[in-house]
């Protein structure tokens, strides 16, 4: 595991994730049930072409809702801390066999947390579901469990925020079935991401 001190969203930090699977897109690899995603093809073609250019292209850069939580993000971290009484580590981006990931933040030598910041009525929705069932919204599963598995940590604290709400904490530990889909679906997608740059390179010897 390498820990890069990058600021998260600079050129430098772009560069990093170019070419590599990345937790925030892990569902495009996996299911929330650990099943190969029908979107793991067209996310190795997104890789291949990132790859052979050797630099982001076409990359996504958020919306009012992503920026949003960039803003309050420093908010949740202070009100986070203040209820768990620890320190949150910040860092910018993990590199670990073959792919990467941005967390929100490391605690002490075991855990992580990632933070969501989302509009309220998504944000109490969230809470009530997740007091009924006792389980986090599908969308996060596969980027939780791959940043558990990429930064070799026991549990990933999944924070939601809203200043004007109740915070929610929420300890997430290691799923060894999305774990077990994650590491499969990596075998495939680094293979046909490769086997795609390699036809582009002789495309260029024509």
């Amino acid at each position: 595991m390498i820990i890069h001190d990058v600021e998260q969203g600079s050129s430098e930090w772009l560069m990093l994730r170019s070419g590599l699977p990345t937790a925030s897109n892990f569902n495009k690899m996996v299911t929330s049930t650990g099943k190969l995603s029908k979107s793991i093809d067209d996310y190795a073609l997104s890789l291949a072409c990132d790859l052979f250019a050797k630099k982001p292209l076409d990359e996504w850069l958020g919306n009012q809702w992503t920026d949003r939580g960039t803003e309050l993000e420093p908010d949740a971290r202070s009100m986070y801390e203040f209820q768990k009484d620890c320190t949150v580590k910040e860092v910018g981006f993990i590199t670990n066999a073959g792919w990467g990931c941005s967390p929100d933040g490391l605690i002490d030598d075991d855990g992580m947390v990632e933070f969501k910041c989302l509009k309220a009525e998504n944000h109490v929705k969230t809470i009530l579901d997740y007091n009924r069932t006792g389980k986090i919204p599908t969308k996060y599963i596969a980027q939780v469990q791959g940043q558990i598995l990429i930064a070799e940590r026991q549990y990933c604290d999944l924070v939601f925020y809203h200043p004007d709400l109740p915070i929610k904490i929420i300890k997430v530990v290691p799923d060894s079935t999305i774990i077990n889909g994650l590491l499969q679906a990596q075998a495939k997608v680094l293979n046909k991401r490769d086997l795609i740059v390699a036809e582009l390179e002789n495309e260029n010897v024509k």
